[in-house]
């Protein structure tokens, strides 16, 4: 009888923590890319997708980002993030503040050109 009872018990299934869930348990800040897409006719069209945990954003908080939300924080981060890779070994034009402009969807993300 205990054989035909192992047979239909529920086997326990071993849930594998993401790098996200290890990092937030441990109380680590997580940022990572998950996708990136470029328009092949306009290179300069495209988008990073992000993922991120709190400690992330507390950790930008501390060192001085802002926003209205976590993913504005996120937003400021990554632009302030793409202007100093973009202006490595370059000047910035004078006639603008950055390379890299920012402009808010209505879906409330943010465009980076």
């Amino acid at each position: 009888m205990k054989k035909i009872k192992d047979l239909f018990k529920k086997k326990e299934t071993v849930k594998i923590k993401t790098e996200k869930e290890i990092a937030t348990a441990k109380g680590e800040p997580y940022i990572k890319v998950l996708d990136t897409n470029v328009d092949p006719e306009n290179p300069k069209l495209g988008y990073f997708e992000l993922d991120w945990n709190k400690h992330f954003v507390e950790n930008l908080k501390k060192h001085g980002f802002s926003g209205k939300s976590d993913e504005e924080i996120v937003d400021h981060w990554f632009s302030v993030l793409c202007n100093t890779i973009a202006s490595e070994g370059q000047d910035i034009m004078p006639d603008t503040n950055s390379l890299v402009k920012e402009n808010k969807r209505e879906d409330g993300k943010t465009e980076i050109s």
